[in-house]
Protein backbone atom coordinates (compact mmCIF):
# COMPACT_ATOMS: atom_id res chain seq x y z
CA UNK A 1 0.00 0.00 0.00
CA UNK A 2 1.20 3.71 -0.83
CA UNK A 3 0.00 6.47 1.02
CA UNK A 4 1.70 9.82 0.08
CA UNK A 5 1.96 12.47 2.87
CA UNK A 6 1.35 16.41 2.34
CA UNK A 7 1.19 19.23 3.61
CA UNK A 8 0.15 23.27 3.11
CA UNK A 9 3.67 25.43 2.30
CA UNK A 10 3.82 29.06 3.45
CA UNK A 11 6.54 30.09 1.21
CA UNK A 12 7.57 33.32 1.65
CA UNK A 13 10.28 34.26 -0.86
CA UNK A 14 12.77 36.46 0.91
CA UNK A 15 14.61 39.42 -1.19
CA UNK A 16 17.83 40.32 0.78
CA UNK A 17 18.54 43.59 -0.72
CA UNK A 18 19.83 47.43 1.11
CA UNK A 19 17.98 50.19 0.56
CA UNK A 20 18.65 52.50 -2.35
CA UNK A 21 18.79 56.18 -2.48
CA UNK A 22 18.40 58.53 -4.83
CA UNK A 23 21.91 61.15 -5.94
CA UNK A 24 21.23 64.29 -7.14
CA UNK A 25 21.55 63.92 -10.86
CA UNK A 26 18.82 61.13 -10.38
CA UNK A 27 16.08 63.10 -9.16
CA UNK A 28 16.59 65.52 -12.10
CA UNK A 29 16.16 62.72 -14.26
CA UNK A 30 12.77 61.80 -12.63
CA UNK A 31 11.83 65.71 -12.43
CA UNK A 32 11.76 65.53 -17.05
CA UNK A 33 9.63 62.53 -16.00
CA UNK A 34 6.73 64.52 -15.22
CA UNK A 35 6.09 66.49 -17.97
CA UNK A 36 5.43 63.44 -20.58
CA UNK A 37 2.44 61.51 -20.09
CA UNK A 38 2.65 58.59 -22.52
CA UNK A 39 2.63 55.00 -21.87
CA UNK A 40 4.03 51.45 -22.85
CA UNK A 41 3.11 47.84 -22.30
CA UNK A 42 5.19 45.15 -23.29
CA UNK A 43 3.91 41.64 -23.55
CA UNK A 44 5.49 38.43 -23.44
CA UNK A 45 4.97 34.35 -22.32
CA UNK A 46 7.80 34.31 -19.82
CA UNK A 47 10.14 35.74 -17.34
CA UNK A 48 13.33 36.55 -19.34
CA UNK A 49 11.29 36.86 -22.77
CA UNK A 50 11.22 40.49 -22.03
CA UNK A 51 13.04 42.79 -24.15
CA UNK A 52 15.41 45.09 -21.34
CA UNK A 53 17.07 47.13 -23.82
CA UNK A 54 13.21 48.19 -24.89
CA UNK A 55 11.89 48.56 -21.49
CA UNK A 56 14.88 50.69 -20.33
CA UNK A 57 15.55 52.96 -23.13
CA UNK A 58 11.15 54.02 -23.11
CA UNK A 59 11.50 54.47 -19.62
CA UNK A 60 14.60 56.06 -19.08
CA UNK A 61 15.42 57.97 -22.46
CA UNK A 62 11.81 58.80 -23.89
CA UNK A 63 10.53 59.06 -19.80
CA UNK A 64 7.46 57.05 -20.80
CA UNK A 65 5.82 54.97 -18.42
CA UNK A 66 6.85 51.54 -18.95
CA UNK A 67 5.38 48.14 -18.15
CA UNK A 68 6.49 44.37 -18.49
CA UNK A 69 3.72 42.44 -18.72
CA UNK A 70 4.70 38.36 -18.41
CA UNK A 71 1.59 35.77 -18.98
CA UNK A 72 3.61 33.44 -16.88
CA UNK A 73 6.14 33.49 -14.14
CA UNK A 74 8.35 30.67 -15.36
CA UNK A 75 7.22 28.06 -13.48
CA UNK A 76 7.90 25.61 -15.82
CA UNK A 77 11.38 26.28 -16.65
CA UNK A 78 15.05 25.20 -15.25
CA UNK A 79 16.92 26.13 -12.25
CA UNK A 80 20.56 26.64 -12.49
CA UNK A 81 21.34 28.05 -8.79
CA UNK A 82 19.16 25.89 -7.08
CA UNK A 83 16.68 22.78 -6.33
CA UNK A 84 13.21 24.86 -6.50
CA UNK A 85 11.10 24.10 -9.34
CA UNK A 86 7.12 24.29 -10.65
CA UNK A 87 5.65 26.33 -7.83
CA UNK A 88 9.13 27.16 -5.79
CA UNK A 89 11.14 28.24 -9.24
CA UNK A 90 7.92 30.77 -10.25
CA UNK A 91 8.47 32.37 -6.91
CA UNK A 92 12.49 33.08 -7.35
CA UNK A 93 11.55 34.06 -11.19
CA UNK A 94 9.00 36.39 -9.83
CA UNK A 95 11.38 38.08 -7.98
CA UNK A 96 14.08 37.87 -10.76
CA UNK A 97 11.53 40.11 -12.45
CA UNK A 98 11.17 42.21 -9.95
CA UNK A 99 15.01 43.10 -9.19
CA UNK A 100 15.26 43.59 -13.40
CA UNK A 101 12.47 46.18 -13.64
CA UNK A 102 14.02 48.29 -10.28
CA UNK A 103 16.76 48.56 -12.54
CA UNK A 104 15.49 49.20 -15.87
CA UNK A 105 12.84 51.92 -14.23
CA UNK A 106 9.83 49.43 -15.44
CA UNK A 107 6.52 48.25 -13.51
CA UNK A 108 5.79 44.77 -13.74
CA UNK A 109 2.54 42.46 -14.17
CA UNK A 110 1.14 38.96 -14.35
CA UNK A 111 -1.66 36.89 -15.57
CA UNK A 112 -2.82 34.12 -13.22
CA UNK A 113 -1.29 31.30 -16.37
CA UNK A 114 0.90 28.65 -14.83
CA UNK A 115 3.63 27.76 -16.63
CA UNK A 116 3.58 24.15 -17.47
CA UNK A 117 6.71 23.38 -19.48
CA UNK A 118 7.08 23.53 -23.19
CA UNK A 119 4.10 23.91 -25.26
CA UNK A 120 3.79 23.33 -29.42
CA UNK A 121 1.34 25.25 -30.11
CA UNK A 122 -1.13 28.36 -29.11
CA UNK A 123 -3.88 25.39 -29.57
CA UNK A 124 -2.35 23.59 -26.89
CA UNK A 125 -1.73 26.30 -24.56
CA UNK A 126 -4.89 27.77 -24.43
CA UNK A 127 -6.77 24.23 -23.80
CA UNK A 128 -4.52 23.90 -20.36
CA UNK A 129 -4.74 27.74 -19.31
CA UNK A 130 -8.24 28.35 -20.20
CA UNK A 131 -8.12 30.94 -22.59
CA UNK A 132 -10.78 33.14 -21.37
CA UNK A 133 -9.04 33.34 -18.39
CA UNK A 134 -5.90 34.38 -19.22
CA UNK A 135 -7.67 36.82 -21.88
CA UNK A 136 -9.65 38.63 -18.97
CA UNK A 137 -6.28 39.19 -17.33
CA UNK A 138 -5.04 40.66 -19.85
CA UNK A 139 -7.78 42.81 -20.43
CA UNK A 140 -7.67 43.72 -16.56
CA UNK A 141 -3.92 45.14 -17.10
CA UNK A 142 -4.55 47.08 -20.26
CA UNK A 143 -7.61 48.68 -18.51
CA UNK A 144 -6.04 49.13 -15.54
CA UNK A 145 -2.49 50.65 -16.76
CA UNK A 146 -3.84 52.11 -20.03
CA UNK A 147 -1.08 51.88 -22.02
CA UNK A 148 -1.12 54.01 -25.12
CA UNK A 149 0.94 51.69 -27.43
CA UNK A 150 1.58 47.44 -26.84
CA UNK A 151 4.42 45.83 -28.18
CA UNK A 152 4.73 42.31 -28.10
CA UNK A 153 7.93 39.93 -28.04
CA UNK A 154 6.78 37.35 -30.64
CA UNK A 155 4.46 37.02 -33.69
CA UNK A 156 1.01 35.27 -33.38
CA UNK A 157 1.97 32.03 -35.19
CA UNK A 158 4.14 29.10 -35.36
CA UNK A 159 7.43 31.84 -35.80
CA UNK A 160 7.53 32.13 -32.24
CA UNK A 161 8.82 28.79 -32.00
CA UNK A 162 6.80 28.08 -28.70
CA UNK A 163 2.79 27.49 -27.74
CA UNK A 164 3.05 30.36 -24.98
CA UNK A 165 5.03 32.48 -26.58
CA UNK A 166 2.63 32.37 -29.70
CA UNK A 167 -0.52 32.53 -27.03
CA UNK A 168 1.05 35.59 -25.54
CA UNK A 169 1.14 37.80 -28.94
CA UNK A 170 -2.39 36.27 -29.65
CA UNK A 171 -3.37 37.35 -26.51
CA UNK A 172 -2.05 40.76 -26.75
CA UNK A 173 -3.83 41.15 -29.83
CA UNK A 174 -7.47 39.59 -28.63
CA UNK A 175 -7.33 42.04 -25.54
CA UNK A 176 -6.11 45.25 -28.17
CA UNK A 177 -9.66 44.50 -30.40
CA UNK A 178 -12.00 44.26 -26.98
CA UNK A 179 -10.58 46.36 -24.15
CA UNK A 180 -12.06 49.17 -25.54
CA UNK A 181 -15.91 47.60 -25.93
CA UNK A 182 -17.99 47.87 -22.85
CA UNK A 183 -19.86 44.93 -24.01
CA UNK A 184 -16.59 43.05 -23.33
CA UNK A 185 -15.18 41.57 -19.95
CA UNK A 186 -18.11 43.99 -18.38
CA UNK A 187 -17.25 41.92 -14.65
CA UNK A 188 -14.57 44.03 -14.91
CA UNK A 189 -15.81 47.22 -15.33
CA UNK A 190 -16.83 47.69 -11.73
CA UNK A 191 -13.33 48.28 -10.71
CA UNK A 192 -11.78 50.37 -13.86
CA UNK A 193 -13.16 51.88 -17.11
CA UNK A 194 -12.84 50.54 -20.88
CA UNK A 195 -9.25 51.32 -22.28
CA UNK A 196 -8.18 51.48 -26.10
CA UNK A 197 -4.46 51.60 -27.21
CA UNK A 198 -3.25 53.57 -29.96
CA UNK A 199 -1.45 50.84 -31.81
CA UNK A 200 0.19 47.83 -31.39
CA UNK A 201 3.34 46.85 -32.91
CA UNK A 202 5.46 42.99 -32.50
CA UNK A 203 9.64 43.95 -31.37
CA UNK A 204 10.39 41.99 -35.00
CA UNK A 205 13.79 40.77 -36.08
CA UNK A 206 15.34 37.86 -34.38
CA UNK A 207 15.11 35.07 -35.71
CA UNK A 208 11.53 34.58 -37.85
CA UNK A 209 13.18 37.93 -39.75
CA UNK A 210 16.83 38.23 -39.73
CA UNK A 211 16.70 40.53 -42.90
CA UNK A 212 15.13 43.35 -41.37
CA UNK A 213 16.61 47.15 -41.15
CA UNK A 214 15.80 50.70 -40.16
CA UNK A 215 14.91 51.04 -44.21
CA UNK A 216 12.44 47.99 -44.37
CA UNK A 217 8.88 49.71 -45.36
CA UNK A 218 6.24 50.14 -42.46
CA UNK A 219 8.99 49.75 -39.63
CA UNK A 220 9.36 51.57 -36.38
CA UNK A 221 12.68 51.93 -35.64
CA UNK A 222 13.89 52.60 -32.37
CA UNK A 223 17.44 53.44 -31.12
CA UNK A 224 18.04 51.93 -27.43
CA UNK A 225 21.92 52.48 -27.62
CA UNK A 226 21.50 56.48 -26.36
CA UNK A 227 23.60 57.41 -23.24
CA UNK A 228 22.55 59.43 -20.64
CA UNK A 229 24.69 61.84 -18.77
CA UNK A 230 22.48 61.97 -15.48
CA UNK A 231 22.50 58.52 -15.12
CA UNK A 232 26.23 57.81 -15.94
CA UNK A 233 25.53 54.96 -18.53
CA UNK A 234 23.64 53.82 -21.60
CA UNK A 235 20.68 52.20 -21.63
CA UNK A 236 22.06 49.13 -23.31
CA UNK A 237 24.37 49.17 -20.16
CA UNK A 238 21.70 49.11 -17.95
CA UNK A 239 19.37 46.57 -20.04
CA UNK A 240 22.30 44.61 -19.65
CA UNK A 241 22.11 44.78 -15.97
CA UNK A 242 18.74 43.98 -15.69
CA UNK A 243 18.46 41.22 -17.59
CA UNK A 244 21.40 39.60 -15.90
CA UNK A 245 18.88 39.31 -12.72
CA UNK A 246 17.50 36.51 -14.44
CA UNK A 247 20.33 34.24 -12.55
CA UNK A 248 18.24 30.98 -12.27
CA UNK A 249 17.91 30.93 -15.95
CA UNK A 250 21.54 31.93 -16.10
CA UNK A 251 20.84 34.61 -18.18
CA UNK A 252 24.00 37.04 -17.39
CA UNK A 253 24.89 39.05 -20.22
CA UNK A 254 27.62 41.79 -21.28
CA UNK A 255 27.36 45.51 -21.15
CA UNK A 256 27.00 46.80 -24.37
CA UNK A 257 27.85 50.70 -25.75
CA UNK A 258 26.98 52.73 -28.73
CA UNK A 259 23.71 52.98 -31.02
CA UNK A 260 21.36 49.86 -31.58
CA UNK A 261 18.87 49.79 -33.06
CA UNK A 262 15.40 47.58 -32.30
CA UNK A 263 12.44 47.50 -35.10
CA UNK A 264 8.67 47.44 -34.49
CA UNK A 265 6.02 46.14 -37.41
CA UNK A 266 2.91 47.66 -36.99
CA UNK A 267 -0.08 45.20 -36.30
CA UNK A 268 -2.67 47.15 -35.24
CA UNK A 269 -3.97 50.74 -35.25
CA UNK A 270 -2.77 53.95 -37.41
CA UNK A 271 0.84 53.30 -39.58
CA UNK A 272 3.47 55.88 -37.00
CA UNK A 273 6.65 56.67 -37.69
CA UNK A 274 7.42 56.34 -34.03
CA UNK A 275 5.72 54.50 -31.72
CA UNK A 276 4.09 57.45 -30.35
CA UNK A 277 2.90 59.00 -33.01
CA UNK A 278 -0.41 60.82 -32.56
CA UNK A 279 -0.31 60.48 -28.62
CA UNK A 280 -0.75 63.33 -26.90
CA UNK A 281 2.43 62.74 -24.29
CA UNK A 282 1.88 66.51 -22.66
CA UNK A 283 -0.28 67.65 -19.77
CA UNK A 284 -3.30 68.86 -21.98
CA UNK A 285 -4.60 65.06 -22.73
CA UNK A 286 -5.85 65.73 -19.12
CA UNK A 287 -8.58 67.91 -18.47
CA UNK A 288 -6.84 70.91 -16.06
CA UNK A 289 -3.08 70.15 -16.89
CA UNK A 290 -2.34 72.85 -18.86
CA UNK A 291 -1.30 74.41 -15.80
CA UNK A 292 1.14 72.07 -14.98
CA UNK A 293 3.92 71.74 -17.67
CA UNK A 294 5.48 75.54 -17.23
CA UNK A 295 5.82 74.42 -13.20
CA UNK A 296 7.12 71.35 -14.18
CA UNK A 297 9.41 73.76 -16.63
CA UNK A 298 10.30 75.98 -14.09
CA UNK A 299 11.36 73.06 -11.93
CA UNK A 300 13.75 71.76 -14.45
CA UNK A 301 15.56 74.84 -15.32
CA UNK A 302 15.82 76.70 -11.74
CA UNK A 303 17.25 73.05 -10.27
CA UNK A 304 20.27 72.88 -8.07
CA UNK A 305 22.17 69.72 -8.37
CA UNK A 306 23.98 70.79 -4.92
CA UNK A 307 20.32 72.10 -3.00
CA UNK A 308 18.05 69.37 -4.40
CA UNK A 309 15.76 70.94 -1.74
CA UNK A 310 15.52 74.44 -2.61
CA UNK A 311 13.73 72.96 -5.67
CA UNK A 312 10.79 71.88 -2.64
CA UNK A 313 8.31 74.90 -2.61
CA UNK A 314 7.49 74.46 -6.18
CA UNK A 315 7.27 70.58 -6.08
CA UNK A 316 4.16 71.61 -3.97
CA UNK A 317 3.06 73.80 -6.03
CA UNK A 318 3.15 70.96 -8.88
CA UNK A 319 1.41 68.54 -6.40
CA UNK A 320 -1.58 70.95 -5.65
CA UNK A 321 -1.73 71.81 -9.34
CA UNK A 322 -1.79 67.93 -10.29
CA UNK A 323 -4.29 67.63 -7.20
CA UNK A 324 -6.68 69.76 -9.63
CA UNK A 325 -6.85 67.74 -13.06
CA UNK A 326 -9.55 65.26 -13.84
CA UNK A 327 -9.26 61.71 -11.38
CA UNK A 328 -7.90 58.75 -13.47
CA UNK A 329 -4.47 57.09 -13.87
CA UNK A 330 -2.40 60.41 -15.30
CA UNK A 331 -3.30 62.12 -12.09
CA UNK A 332 -2.38 58.86 -9.80
CA UNK A 333 1.06 58.26 -11.69
CA UNK A 334 1.83 61.91 -11.42
CA UNK A 335 0.63 62.38 -7.84
CA UNK A 336 2.91 59.89 -7.15
CA UNK A 337 5.76 60.80 -8.39
CA UNK A 338 5.69 64.28 -7.46
CA UNK A 339 5.46 62.80 -4.09
CA UNK A 340 8.62 60.58 -4.31
CA UNK A 341 10.71 63.91 -5.51
CA UNK A 342 9.23 65.66 -2.36
CA UNK A 343 10.83 62.78 -0.55
CA UNK A 344 14.01 62.81 -2.71
CA UNK A 345 14.42 66.41 -2.40
CA UNK A 346 14.51 66.37 1.57
CA UNK A 347 16.93 63.01 1.62
CA UNK A 348 14.03 61.94 4.00
CA UNK A 349 14.97 58.76 5.13
CA UNK A 350 12.58 56.36 6.52
CA UNK A 351 12.66 52.86 8.49
CA UNK A 352 10.56 50.41 10.67
CA UNK A 353 12.55 47.58 11.86
CA UNK A 354 10.93 45.02 13.98
CA UNK A 355 12.72 43.06 16.39
CA UNK A 356 12.51 39.50 14.59
CA UNK A 357 11.65 38.54 10.83
CA UNK A 358 8.17 37.49 11.54
CA UNK A 359 5.44 37.59 13.62
CA UNK A 360 2.02 35.14 14.45
CA UNK A 361 -1.56 36.97 14.78
CA UNK A 362 -2.17 38.49 18.10
CA UNK A 363 1.21 38.64 18.68
CA UNK A 364 3.57 40.98 19.96
CA UNK A 365 6.32 42.89 18.07
CA UNK A 366 8.92 45.03 19.08
CA UNK A 367 9.49 48.22 16.01
CA UNK A 368 12.21 50.60 16.28
CA UNK A 369 10.98 53.69 14.33
CA UNK A 370 13.98 56.04 12.58
CA UNK A 371 13.37 59.21 10.43
CA UNK A 372 15.79 62.04 9.34
CA UNK A 373 15.50 64.94 7.14
CA UNK A 374 18.55 65.53 5.80
CA UNK A 375 17.91 69.03 4.63
CA UNK A 376 17.31 72.57 6.26
CA UNK A 377 13.76 72.52 5.12
CA UNK A 378 11.55 72.30 8.44
CA UNK A 379 9.33 69.69 8.65
CA UNK A 380 7.40 67.74 11.48
CA UNK A 381 6.25 64.67 12.30
CA UNK A 382 2.47 64.68 13.42
CA UNK A 383 1.18 61.12 13.28
CA UNK A 384 2.26 57.38 13.26
CA UNK A 385 -0.46 54.94 12.45
CA UNK A 386 -1.14 51.18 11.00
CA UNK A 387 -4.01 49.45 10.78
CA UNK A 388 -2.25 45.73 11.04
CA UNK A 389 -1.30 47.10 14.90
CA UNK A 390 -4.51 48.79 15.49
CA UNK A 391 -2.76 52.33 17.08
CA UNK A 392 -2.86 55.72 16.07
CA UNK A 393 -0.69 58.19 17.74
CA UNK A 394 -0.45 62.35 17.51
CA UNK A 395 3.06 63.49 17.25
CA UNK A 396 4.46 67.34 17.42
CA UNK A 397 8.30 66.01 16.68
CA UNK A 398 10.52 68.60 14.29
CA UNK A 399 12.82 66.49 12.40
CA UNK A 400 15.60 68.92 12.98
CA UNK A 401 18.45 69.25 9.52
CA UNK A 402 20.41 65.85 9.54
CA UNK A 403 19.16 65.03 13.03
CA UNK A 404 17.66 61.49 13.37
CA UNK A 405 14.57 60.60 15.44
CA UNK A 406 14.51 57.41 17.15
CA UNK A 407 10.87 55.75 18.37
CA UNK A 408 10.59 52.78 19.45
CA UNK A 409 7.15 51.43 20.62
CA UNK A 410 5.62 47.65 20.81
CA UNK A 411 2.46 46.55 19.34
CA UNK A 412 0.56 43.36 19.25
CA UNK A 413 -0.29 42.48 15.24
CA UNK A 414 -3.60 42.21 14.33
CA UNK A 415 -5.41 39.02 14.96
CA UNK A 416 -6.93 38.80 11.86
CA UNK A 417 -3.74 39.68 9.86
CA UNK A 418 -3.61 37.07 7.09
CA UNK A 419 -0.67 35.06 6.23
CA UNK A 420 2.25 36.08 4.17
CA UNK A 421 2.02 32.99 1.31
CA UNK A 422 2.22 34.65 -2.27
CA UNK A 423 -1.33 35.31 -3.11
CA UNK A 424 -1.54 33.23 -6.40
CA UNK A 425 -0.23 29.80 -4.07
CA UNK A 426 -2.37 30.54 -0.92
CA UNK A 427 -5.43 27.82 -2.85
CA UNK A 428 -4.85 24.60 -5.24
CA UNK A 429 -4.34 25.35 -8.58
CA UNK A 430 -4.39 23.60 -11.97
CA UNK A 431 -1.78 22.62 -14.58
CA UNK A 432 -2.60 25.96 -16.50
CA UNK A 433 -3.97 28.51 -13.78
CA UNK A 434 -3.44 30.08 -10.82
CA UNK A 435 -6.53 30.71 -8.24
CA UNK A 436 -7.01 33.52 -7.36
CA UNK A 437 -10.03 34.31 -5.13
CA UNK A 438 -9.58 38.09 -4.61
CA UNK A 439 -9.71 39.57 -8.09
CA UNK A 440 -8.29 42.64 -6.71
CA UNK A 441 -4.77 40.60 -6.87
CA UNK A 442 -4.52 39.59 -10.46
CA UNK A 443 -2.27 41.07 -12.16
CA UNK A 444 0.60 42.26 -9.31
CA UNK A 445 3.61 40.91 -9.13
CA UNK A 446 3.25 39.55 -5.56
CA UNK A 447 1.99 40.49 -2.22
CA UNK A 448 1.83 44.14 -0.90
CA UNK A 449 4.06 44.21 2.16
CA UNK A 450 2.65 42.44 5.60
CA UNK A 451 3.13 45.44 7.90
CA UNK A 452 2.95 49.04 6.77
CA UNK A 453 2.69 51.72 9.00
CA UNK A 454 1.80 55.11 8.37
CA UNK A 455 3.80 58.43 8.61
CA UNK A 456 2.40 61.97 8.35
CA UNK A 457 4.74 64.91 8.10
CA UNK A 458 4.26 68.61 7.92
CA UNK A 459 6.18 70.71 5.53
CA UNK A 460 5.20 74.24 6.49
CA UNK A 461 0.86 73.73 6.25
CA UNK A 462 1.54 71.12 3.55
CA UNK A 463 0.72 67.26 4.61
CA UNK A 464 3.51 64.69 3.21
CA UNK A 465 1.97 61.06 4.03
CA UNK A 466 4.46 58.20 4.04
CA UNK A 467 3.90 54.34 3.66
CA UNK A 468 6.72 52.61 5.61
CA UNK A 469 6.65 48.71 4.89
CA UNK A 470 8.72 47.01 8.03
CA UNK A 471 11.23 45.39 7.71
CA UNK A 472 13.97 43.07 9.64
CA UNK A 473 17.85 44.76 9.36
CA UNK A 474 20.84 42.81 10.34
CA UNK A 475 24.10 43.16 9.84
CA UNK A 476 26.60 40.45 7.93
CA UNK A 477 30.12 40.32 8.50
CA UNK A 478 30.83 40.58 4.82
CA UNK A 479 28.07 42.03 3.06
CA UNK A 480 27.58 44.30 5.84
CA UNK A 481 23.98 45.75 6.30
CA UNK A 482 21.28 44.25 4.98
CA UNK A 483 17.04 44.02 5.00
CA UNK A 484 14.77 41.36 4.26
CA UNK A 485 10.38 41.77 4.68
CA UNK A 486 8.81 40.82 8.23
CA UNK A 487 6.35 37.92 7.22
CA UNK A 488 3.28 37.09 9.10
CA UNK A 489 3.44 33.29 10.08
CA UNK A 490 1.42 30.88 11.82
CA UNK A 491 2.24 30.13 15.70
CA UNK A 492 3.74 27.29 15.06
CA UNK A 493 5.19 25.02 11.83
CA UNK A 494 5.28 21.55 11.26
CA UNK A 495 7.53 19.55 9.21
CA UNK A 496 7.28 15.96 8.89
CA UNK A 497 10.31 13.42 8.98
CA UNK A 498 9.35 11.54 6.12
CA UNK A 499 7.30 13.48 2.91
CA UNK A 500 6.39 9.80 1.65
CA UNK A 501 5.36 6.79 3.54
CA UNK A 502 4.96 3.53 1.46
CA UNK A 503 3.27 0.57 3.56
CA UNK A 504 4.12 -2.57 2.05
CA UNK A 505 1.39 -4.25 4.19
CA UNK A 506 -0.77 -3.30 7.54
CA UNK A 507 2.25 -3.15 9.45
CA UNK A 508 2.27 -0.10 11.70
CA UNK A 509 4.88 2.91 11.09
CA UNK A 510 6.51 5.54 12.93
CA UNK A 511 5.86 9.32 11.69
CA UNK A 512 8.20 11.97 13.61
CA UNK A 513 6.71 15.58 13.50
CA UNK A 514 8.86 18.67 14.46
CA UNK A 515 7.12 21.26 15.62
CA UNK A 516 9.00 24.86 15.69
CA UNK A 517 7.45 27.93 17.80
CA UNK A 518 6.89 31.47 15.76
CA UNK A 519 6.27 33.49 18.73
CA UNK A 520 7.77 35.00 21.06
CA UNK A 521 6.80 33.73 24.57
CA UNK A 522 5.41 30.50 25.73
CA UNK A 523 3.54 28.26 23.38
CA UNK A 524 1.00 25.13 24.18
CA UNK A 525 -0.81 23.24 21.82
CA UNK A 526 -2.08 19.86 20.61
CA UNK A 527 -0.63 17.84 17.93
CA UNK A 528 -2.98 15.68 16.15
CA UNK A 529 -2.58 14.05 12.68
CA UNK A 530 -5.74 13.72 9.88
CA UNK A 531 -5.58 10.36 7.87
CA UNK A 532 -7.69 9.22 5.24
CA UNK A 533 -11.18 7.29 6.34
CA UNK A 534 -9.98 3.33 7.20
CA UNK A 535 -6.86 4.60 9.04
CA UNK A 536 -6.11 5.51 12.23
CA UNK A 537 -3.47 6.23 14.34
CA UNK A 538 -2.26 6.80 17.92
CA UNK A 539 -2.43 8.40 20.32
CA UNK A 540 -4.89 10.87 19.51
CA UNK A 541 -3.24 14.30 20.31
CA UNK A 542 0.56 14.93 21.93
CA UNK A 543 0.73 17.63 24.11
CA UNK A 544 3.21 20.74 22.95
CA UNK A 545 4.87 23.19 25.38
CA UNK A 546 7.64 25.57 23.71
CA UNK A 547 9.01 28.51 26.10
CA UNK A 548 10.78 30.46 23.17
CA UNK A 549 10.51 31.27 19.77
CA UNK A 550 12.34 29.53 17.47
CA UNK A 551 12.05 26.34 20.00
CA UNK A 552 11.35 23.18 18.93
CA UNK A 553 9.86 19.89 19.44
CA UNK A 554 9.71 16.49 18.29
CA UNK A 555 6.72 14.08 18.63
CA UNK A 556 5.98 10.75 17.70
CA UNK A 557 3.14 9.01 16.33
CA UNK A 558 2.24 5.47 15.14
CA UNK A 559 0.00 5.25 12.21
CA UNK A 560 -1.94 1.91 11.29
CA UNK A 561 -3.05 1.88 7.37
CA UNK A 562 -6.57 0.26 5.86
CA UNK A 563 -6.49 -3.03 4.54
CA UNK A 564 -7.98 -1.54 1.42
CA UNK A 565 -4.90 -0.67 -1.37
CA UNK A 566 -5.45 3.05 -1.80
CA UNK A 567 -3.66 6.32 -2.07
CA UNK A 568 -4.48 9.48 0.57
CA UNK A 569 -3.14 12.02 2.54
CA UNK A 570 -2.12 12.38 5.93
CA UNK A 571 -1.62 16.11 7.18
CA UNK A 572 -0.31 17.04 11.06
CA UNK A 573 -2.16 19.48 12.75
CA UNK A 574 -1.68 21.64 16.07
CA UNK A 575 -4.42 23.47 17.78
CA UNK A 576 -3.05 26.82 19.50
CA UNK A 577 -6.01 29.12 21.70
CA UNK A 578 -9.04 27.44 19.94
CA UNK A 579 -7.25 27.14 16.31
CA UNK A 580 -5.65 25.20 14.31
CA UNK A 581 -3.18 25.13 11.88
CA UNK A 582 -1.18 22.78 9.09
CA UNK A 583 1.36 24.80 8.04
CA UNK A 584 5.34 24.12 7.26
CA UNK A 585 7.63 26.57 6.11
CA UNK A 586 10.33 26.57 3.24
CA UNK A 587 13.34 29.44 3.12
CA UNK A 588 14.56 30.44 -0.56
CA UNK A 589 17.28 32.42 0.20
CA UNK A 590 19.89 33.52 -2.42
Amino acid sequence: MTRLFAFFLVVPVLAFSQQLQTDAARIKHHLKRLNFLGSVLYVAAHPDDENTRVIASLANDRLAATAYLSMTRGDGGQNLIGPEIRDQLGLIRTQELIAARKIDGGQQFFTRANDFGFSKSATETFAIWGKDDVLSDVVRVYRQYQPDVILTRFPPDERAGHGHHTASAMLAIEAFDISGKPSAHPDLLRAMPVWQPKRLLINTGRWWNTTINENTPGIVTLNVGGYNTLLGESYSETAATSRSQHKSQGFGVPSQRGDALEFFELTRGDAAKDIFDGVNTTWTRVKGGETVKPLVEKAIREYDLERPYASIPLLLQIREAIRKVEPGVWRERKLNETEQLIKDCLGLYTEVAAGYYYAAPGQPVTLKLEVINRSPVDVMLTRIASANFQFDSTMNSRLSFNVPLMHSIKKQLHPAKAFSDPYWLKEPHSTGLFTVNDASQIGRPENEPAMIITLELMIGKEKLVVQTPVTYKWTDPVKGELYRPVEVVPPAFLNVSEPVMIFADQSPRKLQVLVKSTVEGNLSGDLMLQVPDGWRYEPPTLPVSLSRRGGEVTRTFTIYPSSVEATGTVKAMISVGGKTYDYAVQTIDY
